[in-house]
């Protein structure tokens, strides 16, 4: 079952999925018994599902937390060359994620920069002699309410907000 969509999951690959997805490192016993199947078949399906690569579990960091500037950048590109440009943008590791759209970007990535300056100079100097990229538009991320499928304490009490 190579490159399986969570609709080709049975319903305990599911309700496995699901519970990763909330907490990537909740235990087999403990999936086995909130689904209510036995502990091996838990750790059979998982090991399945991962050696297929229907999925993996990765950590993911707040990109509130901590120094550096989350910005989701649009690019118009010249539609010949879409996939060139997605494979360019893959290859910086402070691209988390690379999308082809429909709409007005042909592409939207995500990009998880050290500093303001390091994204200024990633846009500015390191996109200018990638062909095909004819316009880009940035968005700089000020809250998250919700990433990668878990809600975020936007409150964060031990941060005082200025007015």
């Amino acid at each position: 079952m190579i490159s399986a969509t969570f609709e080709d999951f049975d319903d305990t690959e599911r309700a496995i999925a699901e519970r990763l997805r909330v907490d990537g490192r909740m235990s087999t016993v403990q999936m086995a018994n909130e689904i209510g199947v036995a502990e091996a078949t838990v750790r059979r399906k998982l090991q399945n599902l991962l050696s297929d690569k229907s999925i993996h579990v990765q950590l993911v960091s707040d990109p509130m937390r901590g120094s550096g500037v989350t910005a989701l950048v649009g690019f118009v590109v010249e539609i010949t060359q879409t996939d060139e440009v997605a494979k360019k943008l893959t290859t910086y590791d402070f691209v988390e994620s690379v999308y082809v759209m429909t709409g007005p970007y042909h592409l939207i990535a995500e990009v998880r920069a050290p500093s303001t300056d390091h994204l200024f100079r990633f846009l500015m100097d390191d996109l200018k002699p990638v062909a095909g990229i004819k316009n880009t538009e940035s968005y700089i991320v000020g809250r998250v309410y919700k990433h990668h499928g878990r809600v975020t304490d936007v409150a964060r009490p031990n941060v005082k907000s200025e007015k």
